[in-house]
């Protein structure tokens, strides 16, 4: 299907919700089949965490010394095969190495702090500038993008979200984890974002909410387009 003409309008469109309901397939293929780009706010959490961790930083002692690195951090995202994105700090390619456990633990402990949320927010903000976007993470709704076009929330029951998760990491790193270990990261992450002080996870205003338990991809897919073109 050719490029949709949204992308001379600049639009945006917010998906949020939890680990594990799917968002990054969708956000990926709705940006595709709207011709947009796709734009996922995790990954610069990811990369903050990354690059901070290689410069021997602590996540809750060194809050001030990340958050000025974020305000500096020459990160750019681009289009791998089938959509997927690819992430650059300095010119290297970080994309697999910012997937790894650890580097979400620290990532999901950075983002508690207002310093480093308010540069994370700029520069997902300067990311979407030039260009229609499809945005995906945690707060793009309520937070990054407020006055979004549109607007979803996904979610999923605890199982198929940690299943999902699971499958995840054995596709990236090639191991698989006990199901309720996988669960009991969920958990602990899922405290962490709706606890926040700062942009925690929460259904924006005006969200359109599906359910992705018992639905595939293509499914979610179309059930957002539809919507997305209806204005």
């Amino acid at each position: 299907m050719p490029p949709s003409p949204l992308r001379r309008s600049h639009v945006v469109v917010t998906i949020d919700g939890p680990a594990g309901v799917g968002k990054s397939t969708a956000a990926r293929l709705l940006a595709r089949r709207l011709g947009l780009t796709y734009l996922d706010t995790g990954a610069t959490y990811r990369a903050l965490a990354w690059a901070a961790a290689q410069a021997g930083l602590h996540p809750v002692d060194d809050v001030k010394r990340i958050a000025a690195l974020g305000r500096r951090m020459p990160l750019r995202l681009a289009p791998g095969r089938g959509g997927a994105l690819r992430v650059y700090l300095n010119g290297d390619e970080i994309t697999r190495r910012i997937r790894t456990e650890e580097v979400s633990e620290f990532a999901a402990l950075i983002s508690q702090h207002p310093l480093v949320r308010a540069a994370m927010v700029r520069l997902q903000r300067a990311l979407a500038r030039r260009q229609g976007v499809v945005v995906e993470g945690r707060d793009t709704g309520s937070v990054v993008f407020p006055r979004a076009h549109v607007k979803f929330y996904l979610d999923a029951s605890p199982t198929v979200r940690a299943r999902r998760r699971r499958q995840e990491l054995a596709q990236l790193h090639g191991y698989r984890l006990p199901l309720k270990e996988v669960e009991a990261q969920l958990h602990f992450r899922d405290g962490l974002d709706m606890t926040r002080r700062v942009g925690p996870l929460v259904k924006p205003r005006g969200a359109v909410v599906l359910d992705t338990s018992r639905l595939g991809a293509s499914q979610v897919v179309a059930a957002m387009l539809r919507r997305v073109r209806r204005g």
